[in-house]
């Protein structure tokens, strides 16, 4: 199939969009040409249409700016994932890497959401906290699965009774409970889905029974649900490293310092249970509990090939160069050849419980209160073991040649003249790499919250006002990478130990990348690479392996203990109240245009306090002889780690809030939205914690001293704010068709960024100034654009035509000003690339669209849906790239299929990526960027029963 281009995508979206316009227009048309007497078939409202009909419905009553997805058939979330739903949704984009700074290793389902190009996206269950351990604020929603959902609402500019948290949005996650159902419900469903790459089937499977009884002592009603899902994918790359500058001939040229290509094996197993109970003992009163329980155990099994560009002028030469004087081609002379097995492992765990209680005290007055305890959990391990072709001293051509073509749609690699890359005695065991870490978070929540309605005849419609408390503790804790020596290196090391040697000879195998690109593209080339059981069974068990390899004094061994920087136990307390005032008149200034809405405003004080603050200096390498300053910063390191205690901050934010929205004809209403909303500062910008250090440099044999430095979090730090405003116009011509317009905006300031001020300590008898980079507060921005979507079915057409529908939407976002954040302030690279102001926002799209065309007619329910979003800079500084990295324009391909058998049973087909679409990522500063990796992920095909009784 014809790949398009992506300025022909655009175009196709815009099209599509353009004649979704004018479609309301021409269906009231041909409505109203019908005669009088036309008998009216009736539509039986199923699937698809039901889904979008009870969203459509949620929009236009809500109160304030909401998008939904729902679920009307159980288990039958239009995505098999979450984060896959949401990005149907106006104004949502989807990040496909599982971590911003890590872009060579693509996500299955994907991985962040923005919303308005923001990551600063809140979640909940049914209005409730919910997160994952590993960021403490937000929930990592490929953890979840979508079976277990009832819907999901995006609500982009909030009112006051909602909980604070999130400039870009609230995404609310909505589970069943037995009273929604009329009577007893058990449903199930089943699905075997495969990846065309990986050549690998996975099963999955949901569960639901739900009754309901009337007793002497009311009404009981209890719900239990079960969902095992299992999913992989496999992802082939091409990549190069940064382009480093050289000189040929007088002229500055870039040439990448090292190419490489890998294959990942990525698979997760995820189960949920979910339980809720309603009891109703009489119209006064009415309880829920509700439980919930989320495992993810995402693992990865990588094998990666790397030829390092022993760059000279004879090279150089003979490379070609775009005009901008970019590498586009040329052959590697003696490559040095590095092959490694990278296994990782995850563990997720997400509970929730909540006991809720309402009181209708007469037809007025309502009291309800809620209590909550969430906990999560997560543990990560990864473990890399590298091996190396030898590279004989004094020896040429011992190494392969590798002929590299940038200028086609995907590099060409070859080996050309003699190749020993087969040959297994000449590699030998070069160096292992592991990493840890494990966080934990759990959060007590009590609400309370009391509602009075007016009478019926007046402008005021209701009050309602109501307090939470909050009490939430985090642990994370994390390992450096820690990466040695096996038995040598290309620099250098001890003395080469062959893979054929005798302890070590059954622990490596000939990958040769069987299916790459899916036959599309020639494997660039074969290695000699270690076992998938060296690396899969824990770093002691690949120690107990490889521990005699080590020949050069000092060596790998694994990795047992936590940093101090990264080792963070923190608490927050939050207290709010607020006042929200309903009302509503029935004609604006005397005329038929009734106007409702609601004002009210939002108190919360936040205090924050973390254990075991330190300040913890290291000491420097330099001669007291020559350096009197030596001995005084030696003295310093000796006086150990300052503790400074528990740390302690509190702060209190106003949150205004204002809706309105007129009614111009009952199908034709106009919003306006204004508000404040804040983000709380991340867990590990807020550590209490401060490394310092030396500088000094050796000339000769004198010590230079340059001066004293040193990184460390901000305790107190304050949230990131925004002043926000939407307008939109909503016309809703019919119950699943509707055609809406919004532009928002919001001014945001106190950005975090990293910035450096001097700081005095003493420790052991020694005073020194130290140049100190933390996070602060500071700099401001805006975030701006439109929304517009557009959804039918065409009723009117005839026959079998009837059921055709389409679903459209287009997002446009304009940014100025603002601050990118590194992740980690003792990077300098990352810090660097953060304050890059050439650089715009990470994750921020100015484009995105969607179109999808439904069937709904005669049990067949299709659709093919077709996301796109627009060049972004995915992050300032990528994991050992150490440069900026944008992921070009990307559109994506889906579909599914269903058939109803009877009123029980449906069968169905799913697709993903259909069009087996490629990512390709750029590298480099905006004045200069050229491609840097070219990914291919699994086209996933499923087939799924559905039933339900």
């Amino acid at each position: 199939m014809r790949r398009l281009h992506s300025s022909h995508r655009f175009m196709f979206g815009a099209s599509a969009l353009a004649l979704c316009a004018v479609a309301p227009l021409t269906a009231l048309a041909q409505g109203a040409q019908a005669p009088a007497d036309t008998t009216v078939e009736e539509v039986v409202v199923t699937g698809q249409r039901a889904q979008i009909q009870s969203a459509q419905k949620i929009k236009q009553n809500a109160e304030v700016i909401v998008d939904s997805i729902t679920a009307v058939d159980i288990g039958a979330l239009p995505d098999r994932s979450v984060s896959e739903a949401l990005q149907r949704i106006s104004g949502i984009t989807l990040q496909r890497t599982n971590e911003a700074r890590d872009p060579a290793r693509m996500a299955a389902e994907g991985g962040g959401v923005a919303i308005r190009g923001l990551s600063w996206v809140r979640s909940e269950t049914n209005g409730r906290d919910i997160f994952s351990a590993k960021n403490g604020r937000g929930l990592s929603f490929e953890d979840v699965s979508a079976d277990l959902l009832a819907g999901v609402d995006v609500y982009k500019n909030p009112s006051s009774d909602m909980i604070e948290g999130g400039i870009g949005g609230t995404v609310n996650l909505r589970t069943r409970l037995p009273f929604d159902q009329k009577g007893h419900l058990l449903a199930f469903s089943g699905d075997y889905n495969y990846g065309e790459l990986q050549k690998k089937g996975y099963y999955s499977g949901n569960v639901i029974a739900s009754d309901r009884w009337d007793t002497k002592f009311g009404e009981f009603g209890a719900l239990i649900a079960y969902s095992y899902g299992s999913v992989g994918n496999r992802t082939n790359s091409i990549s190069v490293d940064r382009y480093d500058p050289m000189t040929v001939n007088g002229k500055t040229v870039y040439v990448p310092k090292a190419m490489g290509w890998r294959s990942v094996d990525w698979e997760q197993k995820r189960q949920s249970l979910a339980f809720a109970a309603q009891w109703r003992p009489n119209d006064k009163f009415e309880f829920s509990l509700q439980a919930m329980g989320s495992k993810a155990d995402p693992k990865d099994l990588e094998r990666a090939a790397l030829v390092e560009n022993t760059m000279n002028q004879a090279n150089a030469n003979g490379y070609t160069y775009n005009s901008a004087g970019v590498f586009t081609g040329g052959t590697v002379y003696d490559a040095q050849y590095t092959a490694d097995t990278r296994a990782g492992e995850g563990h997720k765990k997400t509970g929730d419980i909540a006991l809720n209680g309402k009181w209708y005290v007469n037809d007025a007055l309502t009291v309800s209160g809620d209590l909550q305890y969430v906990k999560s959990t997560s543990k990560t391990s990864s473990l890399t073991v590298f091996t190396q072709l030898q590279d004989i001293a004094g020896v040429d051509g011992d190494l392969p040649d590798v002929n590299w073509n940038l200028g086609t749609s995907v590099p060409t690699v070859t080996t050309i003249g003699a190749n020993n890359t087969y040959v297994k005695d000449q590699y030998y065991w070069g160096a292992a790499m592991d990493h840890i870490d494990q966080s934990e978070a759990s959060e007590k929540a009590a609400r309370l919250d009391v509602t009075y309605e007016f009478p019926e005849d007046g402008w005021l419609k209701s009050f309602r006002f109501g307090v939470r408390a909050t009490d939430k503790d985090f642990e994370t804790r994390e390992s450096g990478w820690n990466w040695s020596l096996l038995s040598a290196q290309y620099w250098g090391g001890g003395t080469p130990v062959y893979l054929t040697e005798s302890k070590t000879a059954n622990l490596t195998e000939l990958y040769t990348f069987k299916n790459f690109f899916g036959g599309d593209v020639r494997v660039p080339g074969v290695a000699w690479f270690p076992t998938a059981d060296v690396v899969t069974n824990g770093s002691q068990h690949a120690y107990d392996l490889l521990k005699h390899t080590e020949t050069a004094g000092w060596g790998w061994s694994p990795v047992t203990s936590f940093l101090d920087a990264n080792n963070n136990t923190q608490n927050e307390k939050t207290y709010a109240g607020y006042g929200l005032l309903r009302f509503g008149s029935d004609g604006l200034f005397g005329s038929n245009m009734p106007l409702d809405g609601n004002i009210g405003v939002r108190v919360v004080k936040t205090e924050a306090s973390a254990d075991g603050g330190s300040i913890v200096p290291s000491s420097p390498t330099c001669d007291e002889l020559t350096n009197a300053t030596c001995a005084a910063a030696k003295a310093f390191a000796a006086g150990g780690t300052i503790i400074t205690g528990s740390t302690k901050s509190d702060y209190t934010d106003v949150l205004p809030s204002l809706n309105l929205r007129l009614h111009v004809t009952p199908q034709l209403q106009v919003r306006f939205a204004a508000s404040k909303a804040i983000v709380r500062p991340t867990l590990s910008q807020l550590q209490p914690y401060t490394a310092l250090g030396f500088d000094f440099t050796t000339s000769g044999t004198t010590s230079i001293y340059n001066g004293a430095n040193g990184t460390g979090g901000n305790p107190n730090l304050r949230p990131i704010k925004s002043d926000q405003f939407d307008l939109s116009a909503e016309w809703y011509f019919a119950p699943t068709g509707s055609l809406t317009f919004a532009v928002f905006r919001k001014n945001i300031k106190d950005y975090i960024f990293t910035d450096t001020a001097t700081e005095r300590y003493t420790s052991n008898g020694q005073t020194f100034d130290f140049d100190v980079m933390r996070y602060y507060n500071g700099d401001k921005g805006t975030v701006q654009g439109f929304e517009i979507g557009y959804q039918q079915f065409y009723d009117f057409l005839p026959g079998a035509l009837s059921g055709l529908g389409v679903q459209a939407n287009y997002t446009f976002i304009d940014n100025e000003g603002g601050r990118n954040t590194a992740v980690d302030v003792d990077d300098t690279n990352q810090t660097g690339g953060a304050d890059n102001a050439a650089l715009p926002l990470e994750g921020m799209s100015s484009r995105s669209y969607n179109v999808a065309v439904m069937y709904e007619k005669y049990g067949v329910s299709a659709r093919l849906a077709y996301n796109w979003r627009q060049r972004y800079l995915l992050t300032s500084s990528a994991a050992n790239v150490n440069a900026p990295v944008w992921s070009r324009d990307y559109g994506q391909l889906d579909g599914s299929i269903f058939y109803s058998i009877n009123k029980q049973y449906k069968i169905g087909v799913q697709a993903t990526n259909i069009l087996k679409e490629r990512t390709v990522l750029e590298v480099g500063n905006p004045d200069r960027v050229a491609p840097y990796n070219w990914v291919e992920t699994d086209r996933r095909v499923a087939v799924a029963l559905r039933a339900s009784f």
